[in-house]
């Protein structure tokens, strides 16, 4: 494999300006720069970021933008859809607590269902 095609196959987790998302499941890792206010996450194709495994509700989780004095790039994870109906198996963050809704900080792992997980990068 070339250098070319060995860059583009790996995850690069270089410092950005942008909080970011490192986003596995089924289908491998991507990278998702968090630049809008508002992502919808599940295994429905109409969210903003898809998630491949049939452990995954339809409408899992969402991610809003929140004002803080702490950082203007703050994010928070929310259970369920944005109608409020609740996922069915939940958010665990960290590996340690289920939570309903989550104020994201640099380095927390959300896992949706085995093998599924996204990792928080804040902006450095």
């Amino acid at each position: 494999m070339d250098k070319k095609a060995r860059d583009e196959s790996e995850i690069s987790v270089s410092l950005s300006s942008d909080p970011t998302l490192i986003v596995t499941d089924n289908s491998g890792t991507r990278k998702v720069a968090l630049t809008q206010d508002k992502y919808t996450i599940g295994r429905d194709e109409d969210n903003a970021i898809r998630l491949d495994s049939d452990f995954v509700s339809r409408h899992h989780a969402y991610v809003i933008r929140v004002q803080s004095l702490k950082s203007p790039s703050m994010f928070r994870i929310i259970d369920g859809s944005t109608s409020g109906k609740l996922s069915k198996n939940g958010l665990v963050v960290n590996a340690m607590q289920s939570v309903r809704s989550h104020d994201l900080n640099d380095g927390d792992i959300v896992t949706f269902a085995p093998e599924v997980h996204i990792l928080y990068l804040a902006p450095r």
